[in-house]
Order: structure tokens, then sequence, then C-alpha cells
């Protein structure tokens, strides 16, 4: 699970960066300012409240920026995971994340949990980002410092989050030590992991069963009429913009003019926004750039799903451009890994509806395909139905798909812990053939080209000189899991206890 994170990081640190900025965003302590136009929430007001202790805007967003961090500069994903899946799967957790932490920080206090500071500085000298071929590095400890320093964190902080991340293993060895996996279980997964099935197939082709339908004008004007709402053009958006590009190779150059590259970028970032505000409704984003001499990129009209060459990689940004409303002329400020955009929506082509003449071909390859799919399914039942019948009279499978004039095809191997790779859909094909006894007829199993149906002939337990550890390893792996839901149960008994209490956002006029 920790390698599809960090295969997909980018686009999972957006959505964790966008849940937190959320999160803070609806915490309690809203009023208005006599001289502002939304509400604003200050750094004092109450924002959670925890087993019964009020939490500050300011220390609830200490936090989430402390797992902020975490994740995007220590890459500390296990942490993330680990409390994203404590407590209130069912929505009851009305803190989130933050608040999992908060009622974590509160029950390792409670159990006299405490990593001390050196421990924890052991702990952070081990994380990759604090490495040097494999060795703690010092200068690029001063780095990640140096980071966390732009969050408004020190190295303390740091500690802090690795205190956090020792106390939650700590607490689940302590509430799951004694916690014991069942033999009988253990072997009978390791059974059907190892286990190497020989099948025959029966293949049902969606293209088969299109090849003879026929459909009428009539039929096709009746469908465009019934779903004609489903024919829509997609809305399109024209876009400009101004880039404020991170400087390349920050890493490489000295602390001093590190510091005075961002200092510079930031303060034109700002000027540029300042004067955006305070321009209002009126802004305009290319008398702006003139005056303050930056330039405007423009991209033509273009849909969500298929942005130009120059924003394939900006995900944000290109969600941003089809949210932002047109009552904002200027938009927000835009972070991505590359730097922030500044940006207007100059034309907007809106979805319409398509007229019949143009999506005709549309409508009956829908026809064909529902009326394949239907013909398709009733073959398979009735298929199963024939064979599983002249199976249970003791007949073989070879002679029954010869009477239904069906096709069996060649016997090939599945493991059910490796696609086999020259068998398209072996590993749902595998599951299936799991759950079917030897000598019988598997449920449907559905496959991007149609439906196939399974015969088991025979399975056998694959043949392994390590067997014996990989039991071991299995049972050891299956504890593992079962410990951690064991700890997760309790542990949503915590949160639940623990009362997590938002206010209501009201708006009071100064």
């Amino acid at each position: 699970m920790l390698e599809f994170f960090r295969r997909h990081r980018g686009a999972f640190l957006i959505v964790l960066t966008i849940v937190i900025i959320i999160s803070f965003s609806v915490w309690g302590g809203w009023r208005y300012d006599k001289n502002a136009q939304v509400p604003q929430a200050l750094p004092t007001d109450h924002a959670m409240t925890v087993y019964g202790k009020d939490y500050t805007n300011a220390e609830v967003a200490q936090v989430g920026r402390s797992l902020q961090f975490a994740m995007q500069h220590l890459s500390m994903f296990d942490l993330y995971i680990g409390l994203s899946s404590l407590g209130g799967r069912d929505g009851s957790n009305r803190g989130g994340i933050v608040g999992t932490a908060l009622v974590l920080k509160h029950v390792l206090e409670n159990t006299g949990i405490r990593a001390s500071d050196g421990e924890a500085f052991e702990e952070l000298k081990k994380l990759p980002i604090m490495q040097t071929n494999g060795v703690y590095d010092a200068s690029r400890g001063q780095q990640v410092e140096e980071t966390a320093g732009m969050y408004g964190m020190n190295g303390i902080d740091l500690l802090d989050i690795m205190r956090m991340k020792i106390g939650l293993d700590k607490l689940k060895q302590l509430v799951a030590k004694n916690y014991a996996v069942s033999s009988f279980a253990a072997e009978k997964q390791y059974v059907s992991n190892q286990q190497i099935m020989k099948v025959s197939t029966i293949a049902f082709e969606t293209d088969v069963y299109k090849k003879n339908i026929q459909v009428s004008d009539d039929e096709l004007k009746k469908s465009y009429e019934e779903s004609k709402e489903t024919y829509m053009t997609v809305e399109k958006r024209a876009v400009k913009y101004v880039f404020f590009e991170t400087p390349k190779d920050l890493d490489k150059k000295p602390l001093e003019e590190r510091q005075k590259l961002q200092k510079a970028v930031s303060d034109r970032l700002n000027v540029f926004t300042e004067k955006a505000l305070a321009t209002g409704r009126d802004a305009n984003l290319e008398k702006l750039a003139s005056e303050l001499k930056e330039k405007v990129e423009s991209l033509p009209a273009f849909e969500q799903a298929t942005p130009p060459e120059a924003l394939k990689a900006e995900t944000a940004l290109v969600e941003a451009i089809f949210t932002q409303p047109k009552s904002q002329p200027v938009s927000d400020v835009v972070k991505t890994d590359k730097g922030w955009y500044v940006f207007t929506v100059s034309e907007i082509q809106e979805s319409k509806q398509q007229e019949f003449a143009a999506v005709k071909d549309k409508v009956k390859e829908g026809i064909i395909e529902r009326k394949a799919a239907e013909a398709r399914t009733k073959a398979v039942n009735e298929a199963r139905d024939f064979l599983v019948a002249g199976l249970k009279e003791k007949k073989k499978i070879e002679d029954l798909v010869k009477e239904k004039k069906l096709t069996l095809n060649a016997v090939v191997e599945l493991d059910a812990a490796t696609p086999t790779p020259d068998v398209p859909n072996s590993a749902s094909l595998a599951r299936e053939a799991q759950r079917t006894g030897i000598g019988q007829i598997s449920q449907a199993v559905d496959t991007d080209k149609g439906t196939v149906l399974v015969y088991v002939n025979a399975k056998e337990l694959r043949k392994s000189d390590n067997a014996a550890n990989a039991r071991k390893q299995q049972a050891e792996n299956l504890a593992n899991r079962e410990a951690e839901g064991v700890f997760e149960a309790w542990f949503t008994k915590k949160v639940e206890q623990a009362r997590i209490e938002m206010p209501m956002r009201t708006e009071t006029a100064a």
C-alpha cells in the first residue's frame, strides 16, 4: 500500500493539501470585521474540543501544518495512512485527520507513552530525506529544518512529528501485543495464495452478439428523445495566466542566494495579488500584468479532461480553472510543483444540447451495445445452468460443451498470487477459480471483451523449497493485518469517547 502512495505521490499530496485547507476553512470562531467583505477567523478563536479540552484555530492549524509537512517533505506516508485509517470511517469523526491526531496525543499522554528528544531525533535521522547513501547527512537535515521554517515550524516541531509516529507504533504494540492469529486461518490463506489452478475457459464475447443486431430509425429517435439530456457538448474554457516560477536548482545554491531568489518571487507574487484584491471585481489580469511588467500567457478553449500540453501536469490548476466563479475575474493563487499561477477565464463555451443528426451514430452504438449485452447475459446464464446440471449428472465437460455448441479453451494454469502474463484478466479468473470446486463451473466473470465461465480441472500447491518460511511469513502478515483491525476498532472507541466538537460557523456583524 505504501508503494501505491509513493507512485501516486503528486496527485495524493494535492488531495491532502485540499483536505487540510478545507478543514481549516470550516473551523469556528467566524465573525465580520467591519471593513471586511467576508468572514474572517482569528487565531485565538475556538476551533475544536477534544476530550473536553478546547483548541484554538492556531493550535489546530499547527497540527495540520505538521501533518502536511510530514507528508510533503518527510514522505511519512505510513504516519498519514495510519492516522487516516483510525476512527470514524462512518463519518462520525468530525475533526478529520487533525482530530484523530489530537485524540492520539491525548491517549499517549494518558498511557504515559512518550519518546525522548534523543529517541525522536534518532528516528528522524533514519528518514530517507535526511540521508545520503543510506547515512544521515547533517546538511540535508539543515535543509529540512530551513524548509520547516517556511511553514512556521522549527526543530522541536520536527521532533514532535516523530514523537507522534513513535507513539502511534508503541500504542499499537501495547493494544494488540497479545493477539494471536488462528493457525487454521493462516494455513487456509497460505493454501489459497500458494495454489495453482488448472482451468479451462468458455468465453462469450460481446462483439459476437453485435453482428446481427438491427436498429430501426424509430428506435434511434425514441432512444434519443428518452435520453437526450445525456447527449451534451462538453464545456470548454479559455484562459490567460501569469506564472511565477519557482527558482530552479535551489538545493544547489548557498543559503543566502536561495533565500534571496525565493524572496524575489514571493515579493512579485504578493504585489500582484494584493493589487488584484484591491481592484476587486474590476480587476483585469492583462492590465495588472502590464503595469507590473509580468508576462501573460494565453491558451485557447479546451476541455477539462484534455488540457493543452502546457497544463497537462498541472492538475490542481486545471481543476481551479473549471471551478473559477464568473463573479471573480482574477483567480486566487494556485500553487503547483513548478510555481504559482494567477489566471483569468477569458472565454466559456457552455455545455449545450446536441442535435439528433450529430449524435445519431453514437445513439445507434449505444443501442447495439445494450442489446448485445442483454443477449450475451442470456446466453451465459443458459449455458451455465446447462453445464451445472450436466456436471451434477457426472457428464464430462467436453461432451457438455459440444452438445451446447460452445468452445472450451485449452487448459491454462492460474496463480492467485501472481497474474499469468499470457492470460487476459487472469487475476479475476483466478479469484473466481479459488471459489469454485474441482470439476465445477464458476460464476460468470465479466471482462473487457464480454463474459467468461471457468471450469476448474485441478488444484495443487505450488512446489517450493521455501514452504516453511512462506507459511511463517503468511501467518505473520495475517497476524499483522488482524492486529491492525483490533487496534483500529479500539481506537475508534477512543475517538467516540473524545466527543470531538467544532463550533457552528456563525456570522455576527461588528
